[in-house]
């Protein structure tokens, strides 16, 4: 059988992370005889070439190329594509991953695309990998109508074989910075049939540490912009001049060029080296990028293009300082499920990540400006350069998900409206964003569910400056009183989705954890009920949750000394919401088998000994069976209805059959003797004369007596012999009675 896709890997003293790529290409569900492994090793010296032979030893089509050392990944790669058998080429690094389905779906979608490149969704470990371009599917991309493109330059993609001989597309050798840069630059203008992988994790991104990617090495100026320049020299050469060509020129002058003077790393750089950085980069400005392509930078790039043809070093250092202490914070305020979707309401304000307080634009009529040194300012370019009346408006408000163990990102859709309001000084505003952030359990992720535990983040971009804040940490107290779980999915295939805030105080949803949070749902304030059913006991107990799908569980009862009662339940919505409620209300519904005895049964969900304990009891009463908390509220209610039940089946009985009763159970009452006895003898005599401590005392068992009737309506004394009447026959309840309640 024909190789379908033959996978190039240039390696160079990587030893230390080696296998973590080969035991991923060795775990690829695509049949082993459609695809091939050809590992370079470029001249190592710590041993990865031996190491290399000894493990693909005996593995079919995986083989290892010995060159000498070139320096740079360029030649390795040529090297592995003069070898390649496959229609496809794939490049990968050798630090790097794939996801086990990696080859069979970016082969399939080549293969259906017919595409001359394709690549699926990366994922960044230990640095950022691009978002935006792998929230949609792409086929038949070109960079002339899909400007994302730009955002994924580098070469971990599958190229059709025929279609880099047929355009003789190869990588430049020995030490070139952004040769992977030329490469994907030349082979998107050469082609208009670019597909994307965008709903599976293809490519683990991965900085490896300890071993080193000579892309983090120290970048010399000298040699990095006269690789910015052979760009240049690529687009002269190969697009016609117009807007397509101005973009292409603003794109590496924004993110490499302007790149050099952004960040911590250029901020530790000492003034010298900025200064010579400043001289070339400020020449190279001036000789190669028309003003055409100064116009499409963004609002802070094109700030710091006049910072670097208008000012110096201190400028450059001082709008670096300014956007490096440009942060956001986000506060949720609340939740409410919109069917099977999580909407999270959040509040947004920009702040100095220095000092936590609001950051603030500066209003000068009806101009806006970045509140920038007074120093900058006084530049007349770089104060033109710093109003952002048109951008404010337009800032970028977005949201993110990330499943854990996932690097991923998946985007989530926000409703926003952003605003200005005054701040405290005059002359001076702020800018606040509020919106919804939309996490849909049932299909966020690329129409999937959202399997697993995700976290939640937004970005927001203003001019040009991005940052991200994490959702969860800062949060109004109300959310809690709104947070609430839900049954997702289909009728089929429900899930219990939680949202909830972790240790670290993140907001996570989850939908693979325990049932414990319906305890928490027992908050509606609605009674819950038991009626009798041909086929037991059917339990109906209302939630605070959100049933989008029926969902079903095991809903147990346990009790010492008998055997787990259990049946199957669902939640589902109720017939008739109530009126007037702030949170969702469903209702968990099961027919329990009807105990063999009466007593109090424990409520939980789940099977056997694993079960989870909602914290509510079944239990039997002479009103029936009611469910609750024996000890709570509930029980005592009944209690007490009981107890006026029994008092009127008192009334009712024979006088003959109530003394005997009445008799019969205060005789046999722990204790009645010992309180009758201290009774009696305090008691005061029929002739009003105190019983002295030498008086016989009655004997313990004999019946109390109480004024009969005709005696209480003549105001005489006792009738001896008469039984006592307490509150369930009608009369006033005995001494006793009161001192025990």
């Amino acid at each position: 059988m024909d190789i379908a896709v033959s996978v190039v890997v240039p390696a160079h003293n990587s030893s230390k992370g080696v296998r973590h790529g080969l035991d991923s290409l060795r775990r690829q569900t695509l049949a082993r005889e459609r695809f091939e492994v050809v590992y370079v090793d470029d001249g190592s010296t710590d041993g990865t070439g031996e190491l290399l032979d000894a493990e693909v030893s005996g593995e079919p089509n995986f083989s290892v190329v010995h060159i000498d050392n070139s320096g740079w990944p360029g030649r390795p790669r040529n090297v592995g594509l003069h070898h390649a058998r496959g229609r496809y080429v794939l490049f990968m690094d050798d630090d790097d991953r794939l996801g086990p389905e990696a080859l069979a779906r970016l082969y399939h979608r080549a293969s259906q695309d017919r595409a001359d490149i394709v690549f699926g969704r990366m994922a960044g470990v230990g640095r950022t990998a691009p978002r935006e371009i792998f929230q949609q599917p792409m086929s038949n991309g070109s960079l002339r109508t899909d400007p994302l493109l730009l955002s994924s330059l580098t070469v971990h993609k599958m190229f059709r074989r025929g279609f880099l001989l047929d355009n003789g597309l190869a990588f430049p050798e020995g030490r070139v910075r952004l040769e992977d840069h030329m490469f994907m630059l030349r082979a998107y203008l050469a082609t208009d049939r670019v597909s994307v992988v965008h709903d599976y994790t293809c490519y683990y991104w991965v900085r490896a540490t300890g071993f080193g990617n000579i892309s983090y090495a120290a970048k010399e100026p000298t040699e990095f912009l006269g690789s910015i320049e052979r760009i240049f020299d690529i687009i002269d050469s190969e697009v016609e001049p117009g807007p397509f060509r101005d973009r292409l020129i603003a794109h590496w002058l924004r993110s490499k060029l302007l790149g050099l003077f952004q960040g911590r790393r250029f901020l530790r750089q000492d003034l010298e080296r900025v200064a010579r950085m400043h001289r070339q980069a400020a020449d190279l400005v001036r000789r190669r990028v028309p003003d055409s392509a100064l116009d499409r930078l963004n609002a802070f790039a094109r700030l710091r293009a006049a910072a670097l043809t208008a000012g110096g070093p201190a400028a450059l250092k001082g709008v670096a300082e300014f956007e490096e202490d440009v942060a956001h914070r986000t506060r949720v305020t609340g939740f409410r499920w919109e069917g099977s979707v999580l909407a999270v309401a959040t509040d947004t304000a920009l702040e100095r990540r220095s000092t936590g307080t609001p950051l603030e634009f500066v209003r000068e009529g009806a101009a806006v400006y970045w509140d920038l040194p007074a120093e900058l300012l006084e530049n007349p370019r770089i104060k033109e350069a710093a109003e952002v009346s048109e951008v404010l408006p337009a800032t970028a408000y977005r949201a993110f998900g990330t499943r854990n163990g996932d690097p991923a990102v998946v985007r989530l859709p926000l409703d926003s409206e952003p605003g200005e309001e005054p701040a405290e000084a005059p002359g001076r505003v702020r800018l606040r964003l509020t919106g919804t952030v939309r996490v849909d359990a049932a299909g966020g992720d690329h129409g999937r569910p959202l399997d697993g535990t995700w976290k939640f983040s937004t970005r927001v971009v203003v001019g040009g400056i991005g940052s991200d804040c994490t959702l969860g940490p800062d949060r109004a107290h109300s959310t809690e009183r709104t947070r609430t779980p839900a049954f997702v999915g289909s009728r089929d295939a429900a899930r219990f989705a939680n949202p909830y805030f972790n240790a670290e105080g993140l907001l996570t949803l989850s939908t693979t954890g325990s049932w414990r949070p319906l305890r928490r749902a027992l908050r509606t304030g609605l009674p819950a009920e038991v009626s009798r059913t041909a086929e037991g006991l059917r339990v109906e107990i209302p939630l605070a949750m959100q049933a989008a799908a029926p969902g079903a569980l095991t809903l147990t009862c346990t009790d010492e000394g008998r055997a787990p009662i259990s049946t199957t339940a669902r939640v589902c919505a109720p017939p008739r919401p109530p009126e007037g409620g702030d949170l969702p209300t469903a209702v968990l519904a099961g027919t329990l088998p009807k105990p063999a005895r009466r007593g109090v049964l424990h409520l939980g969900v789940g099977e056997g000994d694993a079960h989870t304990p909602l914290g509510l009891d079944l239990y039997w009463t002479p009103l029936g069976w009611r469910v609750g908390r024996a000890e709570g509220r509930l029980a005592q209610r009944c209690a007490r209805a009981c107890t006026r039940r029994a008092r009127r089946a008192a009334r009712r009985m024979p006088r003959p059959v109530r003394r005997a009763y009445t008799g019969a159970k205060y005789a046999l009452r722990p204790g009645s003797a010992a309180r009758r006895s201290a009774r009696q003898a305090t008691a005061p005599r029929r002739d009003g004369a105190a019983v002295g401590g030498t008086e016989p005392v009655q004997a313990a068992g004999a019946a109390r007596t109480a004024p009969g009737p005709a005696a209480r309506r003549s105001g005489g004394g006792e009738r001896p012999g008469a039984a006592p009447v307490g509150r369930e026959a009608g009369g006033e309840p005995a001494r006793g009675d009161k001192e025990r309640r």
